[in-house]
């Protein structure tokens, strides 16, 4: 290294992350040391649970900052004390099953603050809890990655952050009684374009559908997941969706890969494979399926 031009010295700091960096350059020489704290150097930096460097002379140059296994005050501790103002992509994930819960919320109020943040992903369990109160109004966060999640709880996010435009996220009912009254009917996402959604067994179409017609500009959607509400099964709800039908006039992509519960309520195999046995599901490669465990198993790739 001593003979290394400051240059490529850099250039391999660029490589590294934050923890690796540091472990490996810290207390070599002043050269090297003085390199290491150029403000000018931007950082990733990957924290497992509790940091061993200190991260108060580095936190205004990282860009890219993955937290896992923290516990949630620990996380919310560290996004209201620390200079974060370069801030491009967090990513918050759990291994071990730590109960978030309502500290959620504050740790939302605290990311929707980052001024530069644009990309965010939160894989957490259980279920993701965000309320909307006084949560600030995002105008940088431009993609989202969320775990389990409720929809009444994804809407109180999404009208903070208007300016999405890639959206992926696990939905579940976790036992809710869908009640379209208690959303606000107006609300769209104008600048969403891809979507993908992955279902759990207790969600229903009629969740789904309610999100979908909030995305009118909607160019992409991939779905997959084990559900047991049979209306994944309706032709017709399918149909409206491929053929745009006023509420998706920009969409061109589509990948499905659902499986859905048989019952006793279930038409037989022959009469769904004829409702999907029409020429717009030809043209859009949906094939429906059935095995003697009992699962009938939609699926589509379609690009036009």
């Amino acid at each position: 290294l001593e003979d290394l031009p400051n240059e490529i010295i850099l250039q391999i700091f660029s490589l590294l992350e934050l923890t690796e960096l540091y472990r490996a350059f810290s207390s070599l020489n002043y050269r090297i040391e003085c390199l290491l704290y150029d403000i000018h150097i931007p950082l990733s930096a990957r924290l497992i649970s509790k940091i061993t460097i200190p991260l108060n002379k580095f936190s205004f140059r990282i860009i890219n900052l993955s937290l896992i296994d923290w516990l949630p005050n620990d996380i919310l501790l560290l996004l209201q004390y620390s200079n974060l103002s370069r801030l491009n992509c967090l990513n918050i994930i759990s291994t071990n099953n730590f109960y978030f819960g309502q500290p959620t919320n504050n740790l939302i109020h605290q990311i929707l603050s980052l001024k530069n943040l644009q990309k965010l992903q939160i894989k957490l369990s259980p279920t993701l809890y965000i309320l909307n109160q006084n949560l600030p109004l995002s105008l940088s966060i431009q993609h989202i990655n969320l775990s389990m999640i409720t929809l009444d709880m994804l809407f109180n996010l999404l009208i903070h952050i208007p300016k999405l435009r890639s959206l992926n996220v696990w939905l579940n009912s976790n036992g809710r009684v869908f009640d379209s009254k208690t959303y606000d009917q107006d609300y769209c996402c104008l600048n969403l374009k891809k979507l993908i959604i992955g279902l759990h067994n207790d969600i229903t179409f009629q969740e789904v559908i309610f999100l979908l017609r909030r995305m009118p500009v909607l160019h992409s959607l991939d779905m997959s997941g084990s559900v047991w509400d049979q209306e994944f099964l309706n032709h017709i709800h399918w149909k409206k969706i491929i053929s745009g039908d006023n509420l998706f006039p920009l969409l061109n992509k589509i990948n499905l890969n659902i499986s859905i519960r048989y019952t006793n309520h279930t038409p037989h195999i022959n009469v769904i494979s004829s409702q999907f046995n029409k020429e717009i599901f030809q043209r859009t490669n949906f094939s429906i399926t059935f095995d003697q465990a009992f699962w009938f198993y939609l699926k589509c790739l379609w690009y036009n």
